[in-house]
């Protein structure tokens, strides 16, 4: 097997011994301990797996936060059990924002507000002025919707949507411009922040307004008491300009988040989780309608992108937790989210994080408590399993080796790798015993 080929010959022992000094000099040196159920094995700064364990409220300090969430299941018969993470770092600003959120609508917040504080805004003095040019906007186009005898909704909406490329989105189409600070500061928009800050005038206004949703966008949607619903593509300064439905629908596949590239290493499998591209044929049938709060729970999502770009996982993770706190219908956030707990547990089981395979595997097990259909948290468990227990025997500990291989019985039943893998270990430990009797 060719996988093996370092069990194949056995080193002077001198040379395995200096072998072994580098890597504990290193940081290298494979870790013996599994412990994949309990909860002290590891605990991040930032979030915590609690499974299906109740979470007592006087149990958690006043910067976390609980997000349950529905499992998955690969058998549809089974009855989805719940599943809490617990998010660390929340201060009370944030806290109470998820409190708020009840049934789609805020409590003591408004959308404006709420999409500030999920960028992380806590100036007040800074949020009113913001604000303020918000309500002088609004209050010039009903003004001169009053002077011209045209107040009808419909009126309005274009008159706001134009008064706000005019006034405020000045800066240009930008893909990574989530933050409404940015947008205010810069003129700097795309689809989430547009979106947000056109459905916070036409509240303002009095209008009836919503979010749409699909893979890799976001638009409005304006309803009007005859019935009719409009939908407005709010990267598109020239939106009502355009005639037909063919032109409206390219201005809208042309601001889709583009699908990168998934690499398919042959080892770790790594993920991406980048959105689909919508065929301009599927795009009216994949428009989720969303509220306010589901509309901040992409502002979440969006930064969970940008972190997981960065590699930061943790806080990817973090981030799509938020957003499907807000959101449980957002699979973007449900795949990225799962996307950031398995390339989180890659980084533990690589050189750069000391190849703490102990704590890759308590990662990947709670990645498979949430959604075994995820494939890449059982192929990365091949994988982080081959290279701890095949490290291990070469260092000679066959016992810790197979004590590890233990561990895969109740994860991995009948892995065949991991089979042929241990097979090959007792081999060599035979192979050396023989040796050192006939020397």
């Amino acid at each position: 097997m060719a996988a093996t080929h370092f069990l194949k010959n056995q080193l002077p022992l001198s040379v395995r011994f200096f072998m072994i000094a580098v890597l504990l000099f290193l940081g290298l040196l494979p870790i013996e301990r599994l412990n994949g159920t309990e909860q002290d094995v590891f605990r991040s700064d930032i979030l915590t797996f609690h499974g299906d364990q109740r979470v007592a409220a006087d149990s958690l300090t006043s910067n976390c936060f609980p997000v349950t969430l529905i499992r998955r299941t690969a058998d549809p018969t089974q009855t989805p059990l719940p599943y809490t993470i617990i998010l660390r770092g929340i201060d009370h600003v944030e806290r109470a924002l998820f409190q708020n959120a009840r049934n789609g609508s805020w409590g003591n917040f408004d959308l404006f507000r709420a999409a500030l504080i999920a960028e992380g805004i806590r100036d007040a003095e800074r949020i009113r002025a913001y604000d303020a040019r918000l309500d002088a906007l609004v209050a010039e186009v009903l003004a001169a919707a009053r002077t011209e005898g045209n107040t009808t909704p419909q009126a309005l909406t274009r008159s706001l949507f134009e008064a706000m490329h005019r006034e405020i989105l000045t800066g240009g189409y930008s893909l990574h411009c989530t933050e409404l600070s940015n947008v205010m500061n810069t003129g700097s928009f795309n689809c989430v922040s547009a979106t947000v800050l056109f459905n916070v005038l036409a509240e303002k206004a009095g209008l009836d307004v919503r979010g749409l949703e699909m893979p890799g966008h976001t638009l409005s949607m304006v309803k009007f008491a005859d019935g009719v619903a409009m939908k407005i593509e709010t990267t598109a300064p020239n939106w009502f300009d355009l005639q037909t439905a063919q032109e409206r629908q390219m201005a809208t596949l042309q601001r889709i988040a583009p699908a990168p590239a998934i690499p398919n290493p042959a080892t770790a499998q790594n993920a991406d989780a980048p959105p689909p591209v919508v065929a301009e044929a599927d795009l009216p049938d994949n428009l989720r309608e969303i509220n306010s709060v589901q509309l901040v729970a992409t502002i979440y999502y969006n930064i969970g992108v940008d972190f997981h770009a960065k590699r930061r996982f943790p806080e990817a993770a973090a981030a799509n937790l938020k957003a499907l706190h807000l959101d449980r219908e957002n699979e973007q956030a449900w795949t990225n989210l799962l996307a950031s707990l398995n390339n989180w547990a890659l980084e533990f089981a690589g050189e750069s994080r000391g190849r703490r395979f102990d704590i890759a595997t308590v990662i990947l097990d709670q990645g498979v408590a949430l959604d075994p259909t995820y494939t890449n948290f059982q192929a990365n468990q091949t994988y982080v399993f081959f290279y701890w227990i095949r490290g291990l025997a070469e260092l000679g500990r066959f016992d810790d080796a197979r004590r590890v291989y233990d561990n895969v019985q109740t994860r991995l039943p009948g892995n065949r790798a991991l089979q042929e893998l241990i097979s090959d270990v007792n081999r060599e430990e035979a192979r050396i015993a023989q040796q050192g009797r006939a020397n």
